[in-house]
């Protein structure tokens, strides 16, 4: 296994970790903690994709990614002003 793979499966884990905590009413879907394992997990994605993964893969993430990049951002708004 190389470390590509490796990088996936991490990003796996922060994709399915952030859904089973939000499943099991450990997170709600706008805490920081959610849209960050979200943004962690596309970008190990990504990364590993780079490598020469999935490419109908890769646009889906990038979405995924500026979609939890956009809840960080409104999230930050609204805890500012």
């Amino acid at each position: 296994m190389d470390i590509l793979m490796l990088v996936g499966f991490g990003g796996i884990v922060a994709l399915l970790l952030g859904y089973f905590l939000l499943v099991i009413d450990r997170l709600k879907p706008g805490d920081n903690h959610f849209i960050l394992l979200n943004v962690v997990g596309a970008v190990l994605i990504l990364i590993a994709l780079h490598g020469g993964g999935s490419v109908p893969l890769f646009p889906g993430l990038v979405v995924w990614l500026l979609i939890s990049l956009y809840g960080l951002y409104k999230r930050h708004v609204a805890t500012t002003a």
